[in-house]
């Protein structure tokens, strides 16, 4: 909830600032900032619209201690980054070279970036950086490094550091060259097979999808981004060809990539990442000498972070001994670094040479300095308590961050009070075994990754994987549990936070639960709960496995759970109803939902299977019963006073109607529904299949295209709900609406260079989402935009995309994408082609709607090879069927080359009387192509009709 307190509000842009609490909102949102970003945060806020010097801003951040000015840049990087994913193209702080910054309400914005420019993802988060020591040198060269390569990879040893120094370089780069930052942690990935699926992953791309090489190559390619593959060294087969095929298939993606070893890709540039500097042997120190060092200046800050220790002379030579003891190893200088707070350095230093004799032998394998990372590990570990050893084991079962009482919950096992976990988590954090978040105003944990992997082995050669992977699954359960309910209360972006980063443990417990068959009943529940995470990131792919495997785990059990199941089958259902290409299987689906709600007495599953039964009736092809199942929705729907049901069926009752051609209603509907949604609360507008407010809007924009009077409305409308599709970042919203209203009218309309930017991110977006069955329509808008815009002039793209429609899933083949075929045929000259598409259409049977532009099409082949009469009868017609249908997009377009016949034949008045009435009866869009055509071909009419003898 928003804090109510007015003295201490900062507003700028659309965000709100409550300094006091420390929280940040955007709207109703709450905005996730580290805690070093919200301290600069309210120290700009707090002198808004005047200079910070950087002083204060260290201070703020980083009070009573040195650091060195990438540390800055970095933070307020970070902070940038944050509000840029609730303002995109829009800048609120504004940088006074070597001088500080200032927060201002006035905009620093460039031009509106275009469709390539934007991410590739979105909330592609960076781990926390804790302050960055002695690296200043190694950014610059590795900013230099990136600019003139495109693959670079840094090698070093563990633990050195290499993650630290490549996030705090990219984030620069993001910052100050506008670069695109897309983050890839393949440090828990098990094998070279999961390296292209994790890809996906970061990139969106369902994880189920085909060909997902294929389609990491076609999203990037028309991205200007930076790739961060961290920790390869343990699949580096696997990453180098992925690298060699990114780079091979794209020109403006660059690639920064961390491992112990050389990626040996083809291209790769490499950069050594040496350790942090530490004061030669055989000298006696001062402190100022000694802090002259990296080394030694890391690990007394970080002393001083936990324990506010302080240098002495006396000290100095110890602490020098300790880093080179140490190998100059950040890693293992955070471990150490604790033990400085409750003794000497004399003291720590002989407890290390002390440890080390027994762990590093002349036997060890490996090199010296990662048996050096290892040792003082396993020191590390020998130094905690068993509680703060039970818990650091148990905690490596996380993907991701955890909070304190979900670390409760997966140590279960070990009967451990909750204020001992509390106390075992705090000892950890101090002792440099795992980093803090915050975040919306609560602190969440994360292990470092050699941690993880360290504290995972020893959970297996405990004995405990078992217990700790039971109690991880629950606690997701539990979850997803709640994000069900969560789902109906809060806005999309909200949900998006709060659950969004939990699909690597919901993957990893269903795997482990259902997959392995380690507890088939819990990994079914998994599934189940996890329907609305994959809906809302629009990853059908897996939601139809998972359903799948469930179900079949389902029978082989003999599980008696019919609700359980019925939340499977309802699931698979959801997901069938375009992606389907078994007519048969997907309709039993859906009768199987039917029946079991109505078993169960479950109305809102119910309405859910109708739902889908209905649509998949609806789809071409499938036209039959559809009236009754709409009926059947409906009823259910009003008796169960299901709201999300009530906008589906209006939905598809509109549908209904476009098939029948019944326009006018339609848009009444959808203009009644519209005004209801925009009266609806944000909360409650939850998603039944789509988002109902984008949908609605792209609709009625189509329609008032094609079936009314205001063609100019239609087109802005489409605009708008382009844009709204793709800020929603719902992918199956953004694929309906553009192949069901954006698209078409933007071709229509002649708006071929935005058109083309909406069907790449079009085409991008399938691939993502796993639903490949959509392809054949991205490549139809892409051959066509290509041949319109004169890009190509071949026919063979065109004619592969037609092979591509007629062959896919006869529910996703509108005849509009055949139509636009042939006019871009036409337009290069291929009109033997285009009839044959228009030939193979009339033998299906058209759909009624194309009727009347199919029609004109044909008289457009008459008219090439001078068979006029022909093309006279065909162009009457058309028009007769678009005025029958109320299609005015195509009454214009057919009285237009009709009058145009009739000149050609010296018929000025007819050609008048057939155009003038028609163009008459336009509102708006006067300046869309086909009234432009229309006009100047009144004026033409007008100037002859007043020639002598006319």
């Amino acid at each position: 909830m928003v804090p109510t307190e007015p003295d201490d509000v900062v507003a700028f842009g659309p965000f709100r600032l409550y300094g006091e609490h420390r929280r940040l909102f955007c709207g109703a949102e709450e905005v996730q900032l580290g805690g070093r970003a919200m301290e600069m945060l309210v120290t700009l806020a707090r002198k808004k619209g005047e200079l910070v010097h950087k002083e204060e801003l260290y201070n703020a951040a980083w009070p009573g201690i040195f650091v060195h000015e990438a540390n800055l840049k970095v933070t307020i990087a970070s902070l940038r980054r944050a509000l840029r994913e609730y303002t995109p193209t829009e800048d609120y702080i504004r940088t006074f070279v070597g001088r500080g910054y200032r927060l201002t309400d006035q905009v620093i914005t460039g031009e509106i970036p275009k469709i390539a420019d934007l991410p590739v993802v979105a909330n592609t988060r960076f781990p926390e950086l804790a302050t960055v020591i002695g690296r200043d040198a190694e950014i610059a060269e590795l900013r230099a490094r990136i600019a003139a390569n495109r693959l670079t990879t840094i090698v070093g040893p563990g633990g050195i550091g290499k993650t630290t120094v490549a996030v705090a370089t990219v984030q620069l780069l993001e910052d100050e060259e506008g670069d695109l930052i897309t983050f890839i942690d393949f440090s828990r990935v098990a094998g070279e097979e999961f390296v292209i699926p994790s890809v996906a992953a970061a990139l969106g791309i369902s994880s189920g999808s085909q060909d997902r090489l294929d389609a990491i190559s076609s999203i990037l390619a028309r991205r200007k981004t930076l790739l961060l593959l961290d920790t390869c060294e343990h699949v580096l087969n696997a990453v180098a060809h992925l690298c060699d095929v990114i780079v091979a298939n794209t020109s403006d993606v660059r690639i920064l990539a961390t491992s112990r070893q050389a990626l040996r890709a083809k291209r790769e540039e490499v950069f050594w990442l040496a350790p942090l500097e530490v004061p030669p042997p055989d000298h006696i120190h001062t402190a100022e000498q000694v802090l002259r060092y990296s080394a030694p200046q890391l690990l007394v800050v970080r002393a001083s972070e936990k324990g506010k220790y302080k240098t002495e002379d006396g000290d100095a030579s110890a602490v020098a001994e300790i880093c080179r003891r140490l190998d100059g190893s950040p890693l293992a200088i955070e471990l150490i670094s604790s033990r400085l707070g409750s003794r000497s350095a004399a003291d720590v230093l002989e407890e290390l040479d002390d440890r080390f004799a027994t762990l590093v032998g002349r036997d060890q394998e490996g090199p010296l300095r990662q048996q050096t990372l290892l040792a003082t590990m396993q020191w590390s570990y020998a130094l905690l308590t068993k509680n703060e050893a039970a818990v650091l084991r148990a905690i490596s079962i996380f993907m991701g961050t955890f909070d304190m009482d979900e670390v409760v919950c997966i140590v279960v096992h070990h009967g451990l009070d909750p204020t001992v976990v509390f106390d075992a988590i705090a000892g950890l954090r101090a002792k440099s075994m795992l980093s803090v978040e915050q975040m919306s105003g609560g602190m969440r944990y994360r292990l470092l990754d050699s941690t993880r992997a360290f504290a995972g082995n020893l959970l297996e050669a405990a004995g405990e994987l078992t217990a700790v992977s039971q109690a991880h699954a629950r606690l997701v359960l539990d979850i997803f549990t709640r994000a069900n309910a969560d789902q109906a209360r809060l806005p999309t972006r909200q949900w998006h936070i709060a659950y969004a980063s939990r699909a690597d443990d919901l993957r990893r417990a269903i795997g482990w639960a259902l997959f392995l068959r380690a507890d088939p009943l819990l990994g079914m529940q998994l599934v189940a709960s996890g329907l609305p995470l994959w809906h809302e990131l629009s990853l059908s792919e897996e939601a139809r496995s998972n359903c799948e495997q469930a179900l079949v785990e389902f029978d082989r059990t003999g599980c008696r759970d019919t609700t359980l199941k019925l939340k499977l089958v309802v699931g698979l259902a959801a997901v069938s109803s375009y992606i389907s290409p078994n007519a048969e299987k997907a309709i039993k689906i859906f009768e199987t939902a039917i029946q079991l709600s109505r078993q169960i007495g479950d109305s809102r599953a119910g309405c859910q299977a109708l739902g889908a039964l209905a649509r998949y009736r609806l789809l071409p092809g499938h036209q039959t019963e559809a009236r009754k199942t709409l009926r059947e929705l409906k009823g259910l729907a009003m008796r169960s006073n299901n709201r999300a049901a009530q906008w589906e069926h209006e939905h598809l009752c509109t549908e209904w109607e476009i098939i029948r051609c019944e326009y006018r209603p339609a848009i009444a509907r959808l203009e009644k529904l519209r005004l209801e949604l925009q009266n609806t609360a944000d909360g409650t507008v939850s998603r039944f299949d789509l988002d109902p407010r984008i949908r609605t809007d792209t609709i009625l924009a189509a329609l008032y295209w094609l079936g009314s009077r205001r063609p100019g409305t239609g087109l802005n409308r489409v605009q708008a709900a382009a844009r709204e599709a793709l800020e929603a970042r719902h992918g199956w919203t953004l694929i309906y609406c553009y192949t069901h209203g954006v698209l078409f009218v933007l071709c229509e309309c002649q708006e071929h260079a935005l058109a083309r930017e909406y069907a790449a991110l079009l085409k991008d977006t399938i691939f993502r989402h796993g639903m490949p069955a959509w392809i054949p329509v991205a490549s139809c808008y892409i051959e066509a935009l290509d041949a319109l815009s004169g890009v190509r002039k071949d026919p063979d793209g065109l004619m592969s995309a037609f092979d591509g429609l007629r062959t896919g899933l006869k529910q996703i083949g509108r005849h509009v994408y055949y139509a636009l075929l042939i006019r871009a045929l036409y337009a290069n000259g291929h009109m033997d082609e285009g009839v044959r598409i228009l030939d193979y259409l009339f033998e299906v049977g058209p759909q009624r709607s194309m009727v009347p532009e199919l029609l004109r099409l044909r008289a457009v082949k008459e008219r090439s090879v001078g068979r006029d009469e022909e093309a006279l009868s065909t162009l009457r017609g058309s028009l007769t069927v678009a005025e029958e249908n109320g299609a005015w997009a195509w009454q214009i377009r057919c009285a237009t080359d009709l009058a145009a016949l009739l000149r050609d034949r010296l018929q000025i008045d007819e050609a008048k009387s057939v155009l003038e009435p028609v163009y008459g009866q336009f509102i708006d869009g006067f300046d869309t192509p086909d009234l432009q055509r229309a006009r100047n071909l009144m004026t033409e009419l007008q100037d002859l009709g007043r020639l002598p003898g006319s």
